[in-house]
């Protein structure tokens, strides 16, 4: 069941005549809008699954995980009406959500299937590339969004500026505006991590 599926009346979509109320009602936490967007979503979030080959009770956890970093998203200004449907932006993180599961999943039954080869050269570079990715994932939280996103979406999930410009998933409406503010966040990143290196004697 989701979030707050058993508090929202039946049709929850009905009483929005646009996406633009929706979104102002999903700003105020409405329920019945929250359900709204997660009936909308809740097909895309089977889907996944399925395509990731994830247990079959993951949808709904995956449509509840995605749907409160959504919800959180709004809250802190990092989604922005456009003038498109908000589940369609929910969709998009219940993909990522689905996919970070499958990579979850795959490296902990790597991390099984390899314990009785400690020194591995190529388990120990993976553990070393895994330690840096969990490194510049603290880094980038440190930093919060905007620039968590904007150097998110372009460096580690592989988006281009067009598809990030065209689905609004940042505030910045031009191509010229995210790479200004991916560079100025990237140099605050290098701040972090040589600050990180000097603290650590690294």
């Amino acid at each position: 069941m989701g979030i707050i599926e058993w508090l929202a009346p039946s049709n929850p979509c009905r009483q929005f005549g646009n996406n633009e109320r929706l979104f102002e009602a999903l700003k105020r936490l409405d329920n019945a809008a929250i359900l709204c967007v997660q009936t909308r979503a809740k097909p895309m979030a089977h889907k996944f699954a399925r395509q990731y080959n994830l247990p079959s009770d993951a949808a709904e956890d995956v449509l509840n995980q995605s749907t409160l970093i959504f919800l959180r998203k709004i809250e802190d200004g990092s989604y922005q009406f456009q003038g498109h449907a908000p589940s369609t932006y929910l969709v998009e993180i219940i993909r990522r959500v689905a996919l970070m599961q499958t990579r979850t999943q795959k490296k902990s039954h790597e991390t099984i299937d390899n314990h009785h080869d400690l020194y591995d050269p190529d388990v120990a570079a993976a553990q070393r590339q895994q330690e840096s990715a969990d490194l510049v994932r603290q880094f980038l939280g440190q930093m919060g969004d905007p620039c968590e996103t904007v150097i998110r979406l372009h460096h580690i999930d592989g988006y281009s500026d067009e598809e990030v410009v065209r689905q609004a998933w940042t505030r910045y409406t031009t191509i010229d505006s995210l790479k200004i503010k991916r560079s100025d966040c990237m140099k605050k990143l290098i701040q972090i991590a040589q600050k990180w290196r000097s603290t650590n004697n690294i």
